[in-house]
């Protein structure tokens, strides 16, 4: 039996079809997880990259977290805290001619070394003694932060104005243990 020229370039094409379909279908799913390793591959890289840039400013950032607590107040544990940073804002507002109808503070919460306490103050007074108040709690720093702020005119007095503010304060405990006791 021969086998002519024609036959001999259609059984190698079959062979060649039969052999590159094979492989595509052996190699296809390999193909895609290969593609899918490269990719989380890359994505590691970038992830670790950006973790050592953070350790790599690290001491940066300590540092001017040191400098930014050395700020804030620090109060004697036996104090009543509520109380004092009532009056430290009251005192302020009535500095400005910013009347405090009625004020009052959430529980003191603790984040890492430092404490925080939140103050609800309904307020009344012009828009000029606003300005000043809140002007004048910006500068203590950290400190103090309002959080919220709302502003109403008074229905029955032209030029005042009301409203309530809640008013974070930021300060730190003298002889606070550390974590580790």
């Amino acid at each position: 039996m021969k086998i002519s020229r024609r036959e001999m370039v259609i059984s190698v094409a079959t062979l060649f079809t039969l052999l590159f379909g094979l492989t595509y279908w052996l190699g296809g799913s390999k193909i895609a997880e290969y593609r899918e390793m490269r990719e989380q591959k890359e994505r590691l890289r970038r992830q670790i990259e950006l973790n050592r840039r953070i350790l790599d400013e690290k001491e940066n950032w300590t540092g001017r977290l040191e400098e930014l607590q050395e700020q804030l107040p620090v109060y004697d544990r036996k104090i009543y805290i509520t109380g004092e940073i009532q009056k430290q804002i009251k005192r302020i507002a009535d500095k400005n001619k910013l009347d405090f109808t009625k004020s009052r503070s959430d529980s003191e919460k603790r984040v890492g070394s430092l404490y925080e306490l939140s103050v609800v103050c309904d307020w009344e007074g012009g828009l000029d003694a606003l300005v000043h108040f809140l002007y004048e709690i910006n500068e203590e720093g950290l400190r103090y932060d309002v959080r919220e702020l709302s502003v109403r005119p008074d229905a029955k007095r032209a030029g005042i104005l009301r409203g309530d503010m809640t008013i974070a304060c930021a300060y730190r405990r003298a002889d606070e243990p550390t974590p580790d006791e």
